[in-house]
């Protein structure tokens, strides 16, 4: 079997320069989410010219799609996911250029072996828009887009050591505004109800409230409106914040919190409120089954790898799907020096570098070698949902 995926890693090899030109294209090219319209042209384009079947605006989102290749009917349907959007102003520096070239590169390498192998099993390949804000892989749960899909397989580009995703955040948005009394702050301050001493008063309260919650709680917040001039007292205050920690059932609990802190602050000083929570992305849900599988593939092709699967304080929207199905999720670096930032000019230009081409090579082998093992062992995937089952009932 290893002298088989060497020759299909020679395959894929064979291609690499077509895919690097597609991730340049992506990279010189950023598009924000939803409107990712070039990214997913060429991703569809490249699909088809390779033989599958692809279906555009799925789930009625314009720039998702979803490309099929079946040999035969099979027991097991395998999805690789690919991601393309880019940020504000500093464009590709999250790496989805790589992101999408390497499910292009698992695609046609898992597709060449099935069709040789007269392997039976559904490969699918799903385009998600929107990851950095607007949570592309939600709107398409909502629209039972993922039906049929038993388990998946998505890369992420990082720096330091080549590692398996363990668990990252749950996370909510916070909105909050206090409404008071205007009047003039020198002859009439009686008068007045304050509205910022309001968001005062929360900024305490949730700075004392984190004595009492886990060490994995992040709670920032921003006063974005604070009022208007110096004269007069603060009738309109708007606070702007975020919650996150691992836990679904914790975040919970102190969005409870927070709305108890927001609350008290305004019955102290008399003013209305008006809060929002704002859902966020779910924490995501590794999967150890389908990691494991990953590691040996990821070993085999001499790639270093970490010991275990660490958990990291971002979030993604991949989180809320791999409560659903099971995900295998390698993290492959491009900067194997020490840990630098995503989302910087540094991550940005390594993702157009050399380093970005090794990062699809090593990403598309190892994702196609594990959708091999998979297709040949289906047994392996019922074992990874089992492994789903029990820690979702942990959360």
């Amino acid at each position: 079997m290893e002298e088989i995926k060497k020759y299909y890693d020679d395959y894929l090899d064979s291609r690499l320069d077509e895919l690097w030109e597609i991730a340049k294209y992506v990279h010189s090219n950023p598009e924000l989410g939803y409107k990712e319209e070039k990214a997913c042209q060429i991703q569809c384009e490249f699909l088809r010219e390779n033989g599958f079947k692809v279906e555009e605006n799925l789930g009625g989102l314009p720039t998702a799609y979803k490309a099929v290749y079946q040999y035969k009917p099979g027991d097991l349907t395998l999805a690789v996911v690919s991601e393309y959007d880019a940020l504000p102003e500093i464009g590709h520096a999250c790496g989805h250029n790589l992101i999408c070239a390497s499910a292009l590169g698992t695609a046609i390498e898992t597709k060449k072996y099935m069709e040789e192998q007269k392997i039976p099993g559904t490969l699918v390949v799903m385009g998600t828009p929107a990851e950095e804000s607007g949570g592309g892989k939600i709107k398409l749960l909502e629209q039972n887009a993922w039906d049929g899909i038993d388990a998946i397989l998505f890369m992420h580009p990082t720096s330091d050591t080549t590692r398996l995703a363990g668990e990252c955040m749950s996370s909510t948005s916070i909105q909050i505004e206090f409404k008071g009394q205007s009047a003039h702050a020198a002859s009439h301050p009686a008068k007045g109800i304050n509205a910022l001493n309001a968001a005062n008063l929360y900024f305490v309260a949730t700075g004392l409230l984190r004595q009492h919650v886990k060490s994995d709680l992040r709670l920032s917040g921003i006063i974005e409106d604070g009022g208007k001039t110096t004269s007069l007292i603060p009738d309109y205050v708007s606070v702007k914040g975020s919650l996150s920690c691992f836990k679904s059932s914790d975040l919970e609990e102190y969005t409870e919190k927070v709305r108890k802190c927001a609350e008290g602050a305004a019955i102290a000083t008399g003013c209305e409120v008006d809060i929002q929570f704002i859902p966020g992305y779910l924490g995501r849900i590794p999967n150890k089954t389908l990691s494991e599988v990953c590691r040996k593939e990821l070993n085999s092709i001499d790639e270093p790898v970490m010991e275990g699967m660490p958990f990291d304080y971002g979030g993604e929207d991949l989180g809320n799907v791999s409560r659903v199905i099971p995900i295998c999720n390698p993290y492959v670096t491009i900067f194997p020096d020490y840990k630098i930032s995503n989302h910087t000019e540094q991550f940005r230009d390594l993702a157009n570098s050399p380093a970005g081409r090794r990062c699809i090579q090593v990403s598309s082998k190892t994702m196609a070698r594990t959708a091999m093992e998979l297709f040949r062992n289906p047994n392996t995937v019922v074992k990874a949902k089992k492994e789903l089952s029990e820690r979702m009932n942990n959360e």
